[in-house]
Protein backbone atom coordinates (compact mmCIF):
# COMPACT_ATOMS: atom_id res chain seq x y z
CA UNK A 1 0.00 0.00 0.00
CA UNK A 2 1.24 3.88 -0.36
CA UNK A 3 3.80 5.02 2.06
CA UNK A 4 4.23 8.93 3.49
CA UNK A 5 7.35 10.49 4.56
CA UNK A 6 5.02 12.87 6.78
CA UNK A 7 4.86 10.60 10.15
CA UNK A 8 1.53 11.75 10.83
CA UNK A 9 0.26 10.70 7.26
CA UNK A 10 2.05 7.23 7.44
CA UNK A 11 0.22 6.83 10.85
CA UNK A 12 -2.86 7.43 9.25
CA UNK A 13 -2.60 5.27 6.41
CA UNK A 14 -1.39 2.52 8.95
CA UNK A 15 -4.87 3.07 10.59
CA UNK A 16 -6.67 2.39 7.09
CA UNK A 17 -4.84 -0.87 6.47
CA UNK A 18 -5.49 -1.84 9.86
CA UNK A 19 -9.50 -1.22 9.76
CA UNK A 20 -11.71 -4.15 9.64
CA UNK A 21 -13.80 -4.08 6.72
CA UNK A 22 -16.87 -5.94 8.11
CA UNK A 23 -16.63 -2.75 10.74
CA UNK A 24 -20.51 -1.24 10.17
CA UNK A 25 -18.67 1.98 10.60
CA UNK A 26 -16.27 1.77 8.17
CA UNK A 27 -17.42 4.98 5.63
CA UNK A 28 -17.37 7.42 8.95
CA UNK A 29 -14.05 5.81 10.24
CA UNK A 30 -12.38 6.21 6.84
CA UNK A 31 -13.91 9.36 6.12
CA UNK A 32 -12.62 10.78 9.27
CA UNK A 33 -8.60 9.99 8.13
CA UNK A 34 -9.28 11.41 4.53
CA UNK A 35 -9.98 14.64 6.21
CA UNK A 36 -6.90 14.19 8.42
CA UNK A 37 -5.14 13.66 5.66
CA UNK A 38 -6.29 16.79 3.91
CA UNK A 39 -5.88 18.85 6.60
CA UNK A 40 -1.90 17.70 7.17
CA UNK A 41 -1.74 18.00 3.35
CA UNK A 42 -2.71 21.17 3.70
CA UNK A 43 0.04 21.82 6.71
CA UNK A 44 2.40 20.45 3.99
CA UNK A 45 1.24 23.55 1.57
CA UNK A 46 4.52 25.53 1.78
CA UNK A 47 4.57 29.12 -0.39
CA UNK A 48 3.72 28.35 -3.89
CA UNK A 49 6.22 28.55 -6.40
CA UNK A 50 6.71 29.65 -10.00
CA UNK A 51 6.91 27.55 -12.77
CA UNK A 52 6.50 28.35 -16.36
CA UNK A 53 6.15 32.12 -16.23
CA UNK A 54 3.10 33.36 -14.10
CA UNK A 55 1.60 30.45 -12.86
CA UNK A 56 1.40 29.20 -9.45
CA UNK A 57 2.18 25.78 -8.35
CA UNK A 58 2.66 23.93 -5.39
CA UNK A 59 5.87 22.49 -5.04
CA UNK A 60 4.48 19.04 -4.10
CA UNK A 61 2.22 18.95 -7.72
CA UNK A 62 5.25 20.46 -9.91
CA UNK A 63 7.80 17.62 -8.79
CA UNK A 64 5.35 14.57 -7.96
CA UNK A 65 6.44 14.49 -4.97
CA UNK A 66 4.79 13.07 -1.32
CA UNK A 67 1.53 14.46 -0.74
CA UNK A 68 0.19 14.84 -4.47
CA UNK A 69 -2.25 12.34 -4.43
Amino acid sequence: MATSKNPKIQKLIEEVESLDASDENIEAKLQQIAEAVAAEQQKMRPIAVTIHGDALTDPADAFACDGCQ
